[in-house]
């Protein structure tokens, strides 16, 4: 790439793993609540955090939140390389931490019920601002056609 457009591809490549950051926060910030609030509800006479079928789903939260931060420090680690062609990983790291964003807010929803959608209520500003980093810097079907077309390039 040379010219206008691809320098606003290679700007948009370094902006990419700050939205994935930011949506780990966003993620890190719904498990949070989430957890809290399964430590503290009870349902059938015991705690949210002795019901397997919650404890499992913020368990594959978690991870999937940990994976999105390693996703986001190694396209990190690769611009202050210095490496040029950081395409693929930007994309990767923005994709799968957008949409664990998206699932760690729907799951921590779940979690609370309705009361969840209260206006002024965390998880009610989360799920609001958690579409948004799906869409800048690249939709997430923008992002996969990124990487599956680093996957055949030579």
């Amino acid at each position: 790439m040379s010219g206008g457009f691809g320098i606003a591809m290679r700007t948009l490549d370094l902006f990419r793993p700050s939205v994935g950051a930011a949506a780990v926060g966003m993620a890190q910030a719904a498990l949070d609540a989430a957890v809290t609030h399964a430590s503290q509800r009870e349902a059938f006479g015991r705690p949210l955090s002795m019901l397997q079928g919650v404890t499992h789903q913020l368990a594959d939260v978690a991870m999937r939140i940990q994976a999105a931060r390693l996703l986001v420090h190694s396209a990190a680690a690769a611009q202050d390389q210095g490496l040029t062609r950081l395409g693929a990983v930007a994309a990767m790291a923005k994709l799968f931490a957008t949409e664990t964003a998206a699932l760690a807010v729907d799951v921590a929803i779940q979690v609370h019920g309705a009361r969840a959608l209260e206006q002024g209520h965390l998880l009610e500003h989360l799920y609001r601002e958690v579409r948004g980093p799906r869409i800048y810097e690249g939709a997430s079907e923008v992002q996969r056609e990124i990487i599956a077309r680093s996957l055949f390039r030579t």
